[in-house]
């Protein structure tokens, strides 16, 4: 293992964690939004940005896992 590894992988996991970071911040924000839209009664609108929350979510979930098996196939030779 020399630097150039090294350096990529911290690279990388400030990638990953920065998806993260994104991810969790913006499901935050976008829960508030589904809690002002139940109080005002539309639950419909509330339920849509539910599902793109989750679509969303599962997007960046899926975009970290992939990163991480590309580190870990690159550094396994």
């Amino acid at each position: 293992m020399n630097y150039q590894d090294f350096e990529s992988a911290w690279y990388l996991g400030l990638i990953i964690t920065s998806f993260v970071v994104i991810a969790l911040i913006g499901c935050w924000i976008a829960m508030k939004r589904v809690r002002q839209l139940w109080s005002s009664g539309d639950q419909m609108s509330a339920w849509l940005t539910i599902g793109a929350g989750a679509f969303t979510m599962v997007f960046l979930l899926g975009l970290c896992v992939a990163l991480l098996v590309e580190l870990v196939v690159l550094g396994s030779g």
